[in-house]
């Protein structure tokens, strides 16, 4: 101590010291009162929710997707159980420790799973599976060592399972995790990263009615966020099951008469609209999609040159050929053009100005008249008829009957095709229209694009009397019918005889497709894909593929009173007769055959079945 401070001078000093410690306890206190109040007054209800999530989960129960059938109760896509991993990312604190653990479980690449759980630390609190559908052996190896791995959950839930695999893969669509984009998107909903919603076809059209509402359950969890025990459950409301138009049976056979050729086959009921089948070749197993897949699947797939995963049927966009000469004759009787009757001379050939426009028989069809030209596609009967029409009438009929727009039918991302005019070419290329091209309009080529639901649609309403129905692939749809063709039975009648000709006739471009098990009507065509190839050319496989011409054929039965038509286009496939007519003729065939032994089930012989006919 320093002798020179006297007795007093220490008090002060002591005193001082003194008063200084006292105001930094007090200082302390304030500091620690401020921070109580701050905590239990301001953010009280904040740090409540935060302490009661470390004791208390609830987490969301996906609902069971509903089952999708066909018109006779079968089912083919249903739901399965399945074992996913989540993650409450709240409880992560070493991800790539963690991570890198899970990798060796799962088979997975680090860095995937990292940022999994990073992205889905943005919700904390909310579950986020990190792997879906694991196997047996996958969820034992977790489940072994789950008391060192904090966050880590393994769920029991439902994945969907296409029954019978790549049947109708682009007519019931698949799911797939939900992305972010749609989940921006999803304004005012329940989805959560890593829930199953519908991407194409039925499950993305039906969405709603098939995805159900979620459950919910509460949970008790350590310091750790491991399961103690329940609280409090909700079960999920499961999704409503749909019922289709389409015949499992005959989307089989239609499938099987279409293998390794690229194209689409549609059978309809004309008299109602009804899709029963619909396929689109190649395709595809959407159970692939089920899981994450990895970018060489995905690469191969996408960069497949036969596109795989479009749906031709509604998406494929095809010069119609000479199938669209029966909207011609439509065209040409509803406006008095031409009378049934009323022969045209054929040399063969046709002459406008200085350009020669050849029919496919280069020593032409004589003397034709409505039925016989239908019936062999003659070519230059139709040029004439095309001339006089002009391309606005034809356009206008063509629309009438359902071309160059959507069907209407529920799927969605349908196509609408192409139906010239004048005014259309002038906006589009800012060029006139020619006369030639009015004729080369009427045999099905030129800009006119069709899709194969449009032409079902559209010769439904020729061969039904002249109602022309929405297609439709639900049951729930009903029958809508849009309007009645503005033509007479009579003329339409003549339609249905040049096409009966076809088959039955003796010069019938389809005479070969002729069944004596039962009445077919219907129509060849032949559309052009590339000019200035050379017709020296005998076989037609001599061509490069993509210079092939596709082959259609559209074939209806019975002839009076159809109770099916099926529309066949094989992409680069040739001639429709010999090429796109079978696979229409095997489709009918296989209805007829499916009918009868639903008629022995019955009992009911199947030959009567054939004798009506």
């Amino acid at each position: 101590m320093n002798n020179n401070i006297t007795g007093p001078q220490l008090d002060e000093e002591l005193r001082w010291k003194a008063k200084l410690l006292t105001v930094f306890v007090f200082f302390l206190f304030a500091v620690l009162l401020l921070r109580l109040m701050n905590m239990q007054i301001f953010k009280g209800s904040y740090y409540e929710g935060l302490s009661r999530n470390n004791r208390i989960r609830i987490v969301a129960i996906n609902a069971p997707r509903g089952k999708i059938l066909d018109r006779n109760r079968e089912v083919l896509a249903d739901n399965r159980p399945a074992y996913n991993m989540t993650v409450m990312p709240e409880d992560i604190s070493g991800v790539r420790d963690i991570s890198q653990r899970l990798a060796v479980f799962l088979d997975q690449g680090e860095r995937e799973l990292v940022e999994k759980i990073e992205q889905a630390k943005a919700r904390p609190y909310d579950p986020v599976n990190i792997a879906r559908d694991i196997s047996f052996h996958q969820v034992a190896r977790v489940e072994s060592e789950i008391f060192t791995l904090p966050g880590i959950s393994i769920d029991a839930t439902n994945e969907r399972d296409y029954v019978f695999k790549d049947l109708a893969p682009h007519l019931l669509g698949f799911v797939g995790e939900i992305s972010r984009k749609e989940l921006r998107r999803d304004d005012g909903g329940d989805y959560c990263a890593g829930d199953l919603i519908g991407k194409t076809g039925i499950e993305f059209a039906c969405e709603d009615t098939l995805r159900g509402v979620k459950g919910m359950r509460v949970f008790e969890v350590d310091a750790l966020g491991r399961k103690i025990k329940v609280l409090n459950e909700r079960l999920p409301d499961p999704g409503n099951d749909i019922t289709l138009t389409i015949d499992k049976g005959l989307q089989m056979i239609a499938e099987e008469s279409l293998r390794s050729k690229a194209g689409a086959v549609v059978a309809i009921v004309p008299s109602t609209g009804e899709i029963l089948a619909m396929v689109s070749s190649p395709g595809y197993d959407p159970n692939m999609f089920l899981t994450p897949m990895a970018p060489e699947a995905w690469k191969e797939i996408s960069e497949d040159p036969l596109h795989p995963l479009e749906n031709r049927a509604i998406r494929g966009l095809y010069p119609p050929g000479s199938v669209f000469k029966v909207a011609v004759a439509y065209a040409a009787l509803a406006t008095k053009t031409v009378t049934p009757d009323q022969a045209i001379f054929c040399p063969g050939e046709y002459r406008l100005g200085t350009s020669v426009y050849k029919c496919w028989k280069p020593q032409g069809h004589g003397n034709v008249d409505m039925i016989r030209a239908i019936s062999e596609s003659c070519d230059v009967y139709f040029y004439q008829v095309g001339e006089t029409l002009g391309i606005d009438q034809m356009a206008r009929y063509a629309l009438d009957l359902g071309f160059g727009k959507p069907t209407g039918v529920e799927l969605r991302d349908e196509l609408s095709g192409i139906i010239p005019t004048r005014t259309w070419k002038q906006e589009r290329f800012g060029r006139s229209w020619q006369s030639g091209e009015s004729i080369i309009t009427a045999i099905g080529q030129g800009f006119t694009l069709v899709t194969p639901l449009q032409v079902a649609k559209a010769m439904s309403a020729i061969v039904n009397g002249g109602r022309l129905y929405t297609p439709r692939i639900l049951m729930s749809s009903g029958q809508n019918l849009e309007k009645l063709l503005e033509i007479g039975s009579e003329d339409l009648s003549v339609i249905k005889m040049g096409l009966r000709s076809v088959i039955e006739g003796e010069r019938g471009t389809g005479r070969g497709l002729h069944d004596p098990m039962f009445a077919l009507g219907g129509k060849t065509g032949t559309a052009q894909v590339a000019r200035g190839y050379s017709s020296k050319l005998v076989d037609e496989s001599d061509l490069p593929y993509k210079l092939r011409d596709h082959a259609w054929f559209f074939g209806f039965s019975p002839v009076e009173t159809p109770e099916i038509l099926v529309v066949a286009v094989v992409e680069h496939g040739g001639h429709g007769a010999s090429i796109a007519g079978p696979i229409v003729r095997d489709v009918i065939k296989g209805y007829y055959f499916l009918k009868g032994m639903e008629a022995d089930e019955q009992g009911v012989a199947y030959e009567q079945i054939h004798e009506d006919n």
